[in-house]
Formats: structure tokens, sequence, C-alpha cells
């Protein structure tokens, strides 16, 4: 499972829990504050599920602690970082929410350790790494007998380079810590060494056989390097290893559609909706259902189901989702050739909420663009554009797509290679169109050779709309 670095540091941090009496303040392992037993008891095991990249599951018990103690501070900035940065359980605002009064009760009721990792993982919610890595190495000196505290300057790099030397002095000490190696598997991976990612992931796979997240991260090596009858394998045995891990049913959709066995994909995420810990999970999941009949090409259930992900998002009173849900149904229609849907899609997802996501502007210009529909179709680009000129948020690679998309229709597939020479070429939708331009300049084997890339890749992301799109594209032109 792909989980941010920064997210092992406090992991680490708890391996040596220790009761409040047995230790003085100047410590140099982690000790709790809480005098609470029940608080103590379900931060420990949020502690455990954490260390195991089991999250939801560790949320779970951190909102269980403070069911307990109110006061445990620590374990209101977790679940705030959890549910912000990981499992979207929360919104950026209440996330924030929950981890500012963290600090405030961690200062207020709890000791120095708690208070200095509660500022920690808030600041890493706010996106400010720079200050989150000074806390978190001010932590390793206070507690330096904590292993990946120790080395908490690793959870900042500038890139896989910058972590690995640090990342194999650590496991070459701690060899025998599970964790470590999910990393070093995602590290290596990262810099192009895949059989040594595979032989990372079995590790921890090894040393951690008892939890879900290593066989389903070695499940995900291994469907990467197309080795699908062995990752099938891992991902089942993550199924069967408590706590509940519906990812694992998505890794097995992944490789099943990967294969083009669409029915068995939505069956495993039939699963894992069933298995869901929260509704932002199964949404996600629902979106990747979606996914699967865009990767198959059948854009009336692509429509369909997007419908009830956009029904499913605004139950769960979610207004943006169903904004992107519906925008999306407008490329669905516009696809399948029903321009009276597709314009209908457009204005509803606009309707929405007053603050249109710029994700709607997006699909709206493909939608018209579908259509050849110029004029609409460029007055939306310009609306993307101007959104991306001040929001850092927005994907600088889905506008170059998608201005080079319009640039290729329109007879300027020459202007289209200009404007995406300029984007991030290992993105799939930035390779996919790579290749329409070239096709439409008479480059065949250049076409080719960009679409292959895609086709050779065995990473999938079914909730990834835009990608799974790019591979459908690249698959009908082999």
């Amino acid at each position: 499972m792909r989980i941010p670095f920064p997210t092992l540091i406090a992991a680490g941090a708890f391996a040596c829990l220790v009761p409040l009496a047995a230790r003085s303040q100047t410590d140099t392992v982690f000790k709790l504050s809480t005098t609470v037993p029940q608080a103590a008891s379900e931060f420990k095991a949020g502690v455990a599920d954490w260390e195991n990249f089991s999250f939801e599951s560790a949320s779970s018990h951190f909102q269980s602690a403070l069911k307990s103690d109110p006061n445990l501070g620590l374990a209101r900035t977790m679940y705030g970082f959890i549910g912000g940065s990981i499992t979207g359980e929360l919104t950026q605002p209440q996330a924030l929410i929950e981890a500012d009064r963290g600090v405030a009760d961690a200062a207020s009721h709890g000791n120095t350790n708690e208070l200095l990792l509660a500022t920690a993982y808030r600041e890493s919610l706010r996106g400010n790494a720079q200050a989150a890595g000074a806390l978190f190495r001010a932590g390793s000196v206070l507690m330096p007998r904590d292993r990946l505290i120790a080395v908490s300057g690793i959870a900042f790099p500038t890139s896989a380079n910058n972590t690995l030397p640090a990342l194999r002095d650590f496991i070459a000490k701690n060899p025998d810590y599970p964790p470590a190696y999910n990393s070093l598997a995602y590290a290596l991976w990262g810099l192009g060494d895949q059989a040594g990612a595979e032989q990372a992931a079995k590790r921890q796979a090894e040393l951690n056989p008892n939890a879900p997240n290593p066989h389903d991260t070695y499940g995900e090596i291994l469907q990467w390097n197309g080795k699908f009858p062995e990752a099938v394998v891992e991902y089942r045995r993550a199924t069967t290893t408590a706590p509940k891990f519906p990812e694992a049913y998505a890794g097995l959709a992944e490789v099943e559609a990967l294969q083009g066995h669409y029915d068995p994909a939505r069956a495993y995420l039939n699963q894992a909706i069933a298995n869901a810990w929260s509704p932002p999970q199964k949404l996600q999941y629902m979106r990747q259902i979606a996914g699967t009949y865009a990767l198959q090409g059948n854009s009336a259930e692509v429509a369909k189901q997007l419908e009830a992900v956009a029904n499913e998002a605004k139950a769960q009173q979610n207004a943006r989702a169903t904004a992107i849900a519906t925008a999306q149904q407008a490329a669905a229609y516009a696809n399948a050739g029903n321009a009276s849907a597709a314009h209908q899609a457009i204005g509803v997802a606009k309707a929405v909420n007053p603050d249109v996501p710029w994700q709607v502007n997006y699909y709206a210009t493909m939608a018209h663009g579908l259509m050849k529909h110029w004029g609409p179709a460029n007055q939306e680009l310009s609306a993307l554009k101007a959104k991306a000129a001040g929001d850092p948020a927005v994907s600088t690679d889905m506008v170059a797509a998608a201005d080079a998309f319009l640039a290729t229709q329109q007879g300027h597939p020459a202007d289209a290679l200009k404007i995406l020479s300029a984007a991030d070429t290992t993105n799939f939708l930035v390779m996919n169109r790579t290749a329409e331009a070239h096709a439409a300049l008479g480059h065949p084997a250049e076409a080719a050779r960009w679409n292959n890339k895609i086709n050779s890749n065995y990473q999938l992301n079914l909730a990834d709309f835009t990608s799974v799109n790019a591979r459908r594209r690249a698959k009908a032109v082999r």
C-alpha cells in the first residue's frame, strides 16, 4: 500500500510505550501521559495498527481513546492527521480543527514529547514540511531510543535519492523492523530498481506476516512487475488477515482489470465496498467501479455508475465530489455521442456549488472537445488555465493535456507536442496525448512507442479517470 513516508514517524516513537509511572520526563523513549487505562489501551492499539499501515483501524482506536480521555491531545491530532491526509474521512478544515485542539490539549494536559509530536503532525497536515521535519528531528534528539524517530529526517526528503542512503543505514542497524522495508520498496521502485523493490516488499511480508499491509504491498509490487498470479496470492492473504483491509480487494480488482476481466474486477470492488471502513472509502471504490467500465470502453455504464457516485457523494454532503462525478458524466455522454445529456450534466455540475472545482472545467473542456464544440471548449480551457494560475492544486499536466487535445483535434498537432513537452512525460494522460499528436502528424511508429509505454506499465488506479481512459485509448490502437 502506497503510504507517504512521514506517516511512519510516530509509529517508531510509540514502539516502546511505557506506563506513566514507570519513567521520568527525561526518558529517551516515548511515554503516554493519560492516567485512564482504557484510553491508554486504545491508543496503543491504534499505534499498532498505524505501524502496520492499517490507518482506518488506527483511526477507530484513536477515536475510542478520545471517548475515554477527551484530553488526550496526541490521539486527537493523529486522528485529524489520518482523516485529513490519508483516509479522507475528514475535510481539510475539519482535520485542522482536530489537530489544533489536539495541540492545545497536549500543551495543557500532556508532556513535552506529546506536545512536540502533536505539533509536528499538525504542521505536516498543514503542508509545512520544513517545520514538521524540524520538529520530528527534535523528537529524535529527545527520544533516541525510539527507532523511527531517530531517523525522522528521512520523512522529508527532496527526492527518493535523498531518502535511500539514510533508509539503508537505518535498516542496517534495525534489520528486523518491517515498516522500513515498506518505504524501501517504494523508494527503490521510484528509482527504477524493480527487483530490489520486490525483494524489500517480500522481506516486509516475511518479517510481519500477521498484518495485512505487508501482503498488500508485496502484492502491489508483484503486480507492477507483471507477476499477476503471485500478486493475487499476496492480495488474498491480505484480505484474510485482520484487521479488515479493503484495499487488498481493490488490488485484486486491478489485476483482473489489467487482464481484461472486468466482471471479476467489479465483484472484488463490491467486496471492498462491503468491507469499507467509512463512507468516503466506499465512495472511492464506487469510483473504481466506474473506472472498470471506462477501461472496458462502455460509456453507457460509465455514465450510469458515475450517476451512482454523484448520488452517493450528495448523500455524504460532499459537494465537490458530487460536482466532479457529474462533470465526468458529461465526458462519458459526449464520448457516447449524447450531446444533450452532456450539456445537461455540465450545467448540473456547475450548479452544485458556486465555487466550481477546477476538475469540472477540465471535464467540460473534454466533453465539448469530444463533441467538436470548439467555442465552448476553448472557453472552458481558458477558465481552467485561469484557475491554474492562481491555485497550485490544479494539475498542470491535466491542463496541458486538455490544451494539447484541443490543438490536435483542431488541426494543430505540432503545437500540441510543444505544449506536452513542458509537462510530465511520465504521466499516462500526457503520454497518450503525445501519441495522438504524433499519429495526427503521420508518425505511427512514434505514436506506438508512446502508447506502448502505457500498455507495458502495470500500475493502475481505477479511480483515476484520466489515466484509465488514457490506458483504454492506448490499448485500442495497439
